[in-house]
């Protein structure tokens, strides 16, 4: 799980997904974690292994054990970023992995992200990018739902100069709670993510 925030839309997402799934199974918070960004420094080209002294080398252990990785993570700055920093940094190390040959022996990733925007396309298409052509990992499954845009919930979104809730609904247009849209209003992402669990299990 890429995002820092306890209960909200990922959190949701990603704990209807693990609920459907009865084979082994484990839940890593990268939020409780101590990741630092890749450095650069070839010291992994002969080990396979990131000489950085963080938690990157249990988490690396756990994905060179996996046959499935589902990766929740966010979409901040969607339409031009893609995903948020924390979920990056866990990518960037994946770099140990490619050298002499991959190293994962993963079959499938499902990627479960929450875009308030709508712009989950940039994301999907470095993700799919990231995983298929540096990783050798076929089969990407993306399952988007409608995440709540910050403005909306900061106090100010209705009047603040540089508001995304202004730029997409409008000025003058209230902020109502039938805007917000927590995972429980969107039934049918919710079928996805249990049919998709479902299916690794079936």
């Amino acid at each position: 799980m890429g995002s820092q925030m306890s209960g909200g839309t990922i959190d949701q997402m990603l704990q209807t997904f693990m609920g459907e799934i009865t084979d082994e199974k484990e839940m890593v918070l990268l939020r409780d974690k101590s990741i630092n960004p890749c450095m650069g420094c070839l010291k992994c080209v002969e080990s396979n292994r990131c000489v950085r002294q963080d938690d990157w080398d249990e988490i690396q252990s756990k994905l060179m054990e996996a046959d499935v990785l589902v990766l929740g993570c966010p979409t901040y700055y969607s339409g031009a970023l893609g995903t948020n920093a924390m979920t990056h940094v866990f990518l960037e190390r994946w770099f140990a992995l490619r050298h002499l040959g991959i190293k994962l022996k993963l079959k499938k990733v499902v990627v479960l992200m929450a875009s308030a925007s709508g712009k989950a396309a940039r994301a999907e298409s470095g993700l799919k990018t990231f995983f298929e052509f540096y990783h050798g990992i076929p089969n990407i499954e993306f399952i988007v739902a409608q995440g709540t845009m910050p403005c909306m919930i900061c106090g100010e979104g209705e009047t603040c100069p540089t508001s995304g809730f202004v730029i997409f609904f409008g000025a003058g247009k209230e902020i109502t709670p039938d805007l917000l849209l927590s995972l429980g209003k969107q039934p049918e992402i919710v079928a996805t993510i249990k049919a998709s669990a479902s299916n690794l299990t079936n």
